[in-house]
């Protein structure tokens, strides 16, 4: 079965949509795509990582997601904690090292 008609078929029975129920940051997470590699090196290179991979490697702390409605770009970095976004990748690796950084 499609995720959408999962999701059709749980609101049937819940008798809501899901859809304006969610959080923003649930809807962020939904339309996630993978970082371009220049987007990717950039992030990188300024430090903006956690040390997540295979013994302990660094990955990207900053992610996007791209709104399918209007096709706006949206940069989030985020802990467990909190979470910010950007409409930059400038700007979200400065708040990755302003805020979150410190949350973790």
């Amino acid at each position: 079965m499609r995720t959408s008609g999962v999701i059709e078929l749980v609101e049937f029975i819940v008798g809501e949509d899901l859809h304006k129920s969610m959080s923003n940051f649930q809807r962020l997470m939904r339309h996630k795509v993978p970082l371009e590699p220049e987007e990717r090196a950039e992030v990188m290179r300024k430090g903006a990582i956690w040390h997540l991979g295979k013994n302990g490697a660094p990955s990207p702390a900053v992610w996007k997601s791209v709104n399918p409605d209007t096709g706006e770009i949206t940069y989030v970095c985020h802990t467990h904690r909190a979470y910010n976004t950007a409409k930059t990748l400038k700007g979200a690796i400065g708040r990755f090292h302003r805020f979150i950084k410190s949350t973790a």
